[in-house]
């Protein structure tokens, strides 16, 4: 479709190319309507009646929450579970290679996908326009669904944290408050958004880098024992243990199950794409997301895993009783329990307080996922058009009262135990949210085929947007590709071995993904969709009103007045070196 008009068109003289004007072009473009030429595809939309989102989200916004958002109790106190399970070395492993090899890469394709057509709804229209409207309706409620159960997975988390403090109280009231707080920063608009996500992500920050120089003093010898321990935890419980079985099997066992808890840890792809729909000058604003990645491996995976192996053997007897007691919030966290090891007294309550600001954060940035991708459905026609309705802020107020109407699951564990419900909605979750990737990589390829058969030369000098490394694509895509698809498949492969099948554990493993077929197969049908060919792929629609709001953003940052004097200007430095 390289040579049609796009919708979006809009005629701009050489003189105001040059110096537009920004009024005159920002109310052009709230009057556009986009529409494809796809008669499969239908993605009217009229902002007049409807209201639309707003581009609010900054660099310093994303740069912080990139780095810390999705990362929840799991980071913190989760990994008691693998640890114990699996052994330090099969831990830290697992880890990396999950992030290095899956996340990193997907994050770079995001950025490149993203930064070319930041749309609202991003992945969603670009798997209808891209690849079949089909998989666009399956990717988005498939994604729909994954969020709205990590929203009820945190929420119930949060209640679960808060009850390391107060274990008398009904853990309702919290999930109470933890929901009804999500609506309220959701219904203020983006920017409030962005700015709650921002600081909670700082102090995710501070609390793991505090964690991590704490245990390389303590290791050497710097806690009141004086005990410099140095790697001894490491091998003191098993490297890599035996689990489900014995020999190689049970040690092959042990590294599997660690991917699967690190398929649910590790976030952030998704994150980018549904972002970028609302991410102010997208184009800069992606890119610096893409790149900074790296910061998320290095920093809360390398370096913390490695650490608190360093600090918690995983035969320890603390660890071992608050895992068998399920003990509530930090009580059963291997860093809690080595820094408790070592002498040092009173950080516990410290800790589960920046952990529960973790475990709300991260399901504030899911409830946002949840109410973006409604939003975005609904623009498509997969879901009533009712659902596109926005405040005058930008906020979707329709999608938000349906994601808390569904968030209301979390209560489930008031009335069942909270560790059950979570190993539910860790489950469900974790393998929705692996579709979703699946998505993401068939839109990937399809988009550097179309690209190319478009005649857009992406390895060009003069090409203006973000790429990924060279080495990125094909040799690490076709292998993350490869590590997805495993991984999803094989998930529920402990259910399999004595003792461990129940109906609920098979149904929690495997729904999403043939969910995700029944969806796919159920649009195609209904609406006899068609698979793009890389000619008809459709790279435009939208795109030019994208590049002139951008460049009225660019001109406001510009013509925004600076405070003067030495203090702001070395602070204004600092900031743009830091974040931009």
């Amino acid at each position: 479709m390289s040579d049609k008009k796009c919708p979006y068109s809009v005629s701009i003289t050489e003189d105001n190319t040059s110096d537009p004007d920004p009024e005159k072009i920002a109310h052009v473009i709230s009057n556009l309507e986009g529409e494809t030429d796809f008669k499969d595809f239908d993605d009217k939309f009229n902002p007049d009646e409807y209201g639309q989102t707003k581009r609010k989200l900054s660099s310093r916004h994303m740069s912080l929450m990139i780095i810390g958002q999705s990362i929840g109790t799991g980071l913190y106190i989760g990994l008691s579970t693998p640890l114990v399970s699996a052994g330090s070395l099969a831990l830290f492993i697992g880890f990396l290679t999950w992030a290095v090899l899956m996340i990193w890469p997907l994050m770079q394709a995001v950025g490149e996908m993203c930064c070319y057509l930041p749309l609202r709804g991003a992945f969603v229209h670009f798997s209808a326009r891209w690849v079949d409207p089909a998989l666009g309706f399956a990717a988005s409620l498939i994604y729909f669904y994954t969020s709205a159960m990590f929203v009820c997975l945190e929420a119930t988390a949060f209640a679960g944290v808060i009850a390391y403090w107060r274990p008398d109280i009904n853990p309702g009231v919290w999930i109470s408050i933890c929901i009804v707080s999500y609506v309220a920063f959701n219904v203020f608009g983006v920017n409030w958004y962005g700015e709650i996500e921002f600081y909670s992500s700082m102090l995710k920050v501070l609390l793991i880098v505090g964690l991590m120089l704490f245990s390389l003093i303590s290791m050497c010898g710097g806690n009141p024992k004086g005990d410099a321990y140095g790697f001894s935890n490491w091998a003191k419980g098993g490297l890599i243990k035996e689990y489900l079985a014995e020999g190689g099997w049970g040690r092959l066992s042990a590294f599997w199950s660690v991917m699967l808890y690190a398929a649910f840890s590790c976030g952030g792809p998704d994150l980018l794409a549904v972002c970028s729909g609302e991410a102010r000058v997208p184009r800069k604003t992606i890119a610096l997301g893409a790149k900074r990645s790296y910061i998320r491996i290095y920093l809360f995976y390398f370096g913390g895993i490695f650490f608190m192996n360093s600090l918690c053997a995983s035969n320890n007897p603390t660890l071992l009783d608050a895992k068998k007691s399920a003990s509530a919030g930090v009580a059963a966290s291997p860093w809690v329990i080595g820094i408790r090891d070592v002498g040092v007294k009173g950080l516990d309550s410290l800790v589960n307080a920046i952990v529960m600001t973790s475990a709300w954060s991260c399901g504030n940035g899911f409830f946002y996922g949840a109410t973006r991708t409604c939003y975005s459905a609904a623009l498509a026609g997969y879901l009533p058009r009712m659902l596109c309705k926005c405040l005058p802020n930008g906020s979707p107020i329709a999608a938000v009262l349906l994601v808390f109407a569904i968030s209301l699951l979390s209560f489930l564990s008031v009335t069942n135990s909270t560790g059950e419900v979570l190993l539910w909605f860790i489950n469900l979750s974790t393998t929705g949210i692996l579709c979703t990737y699946l998505c993401l990589w068939w839109c990937y390829f399809k988009f550097k085929a179309a690209m190319k058969a478009q005649g857009h030369d992406m390895k060009s000098k003069d090409y203006p947007y973000f790429r990924a490394p060279r080495f990125v694509h094909p040799y690490m895509t076709y292998l993350a590709v490869f590590l997805n698809a495993s991984v999803l498949f094989f998930n529920g492969y402990w259910v399999f071995f004595p003792g461990q099948f129940s109906v609920a554990n098979l149904f929690t493993s495997y729904f999403a993904p043939v969910f995700f077929i029944c969806l796919f197969m159920f649009w195609k049908i209904l609406k006899k969709t068609h698979f793009r060919t890389n000619e008809e792929a459709d790279l435009t629609t939208g795109k030019e009103a994208i590049d002139l709001q951008e460049e009225i953003d660019i001109q406001e940052d510009e013509a925004r007045p600076h405070k003067q004097g030495t203090f702001w200007k070395v602070l204004r430095k600092i900031t743009d070196f830091v974040f931009n």
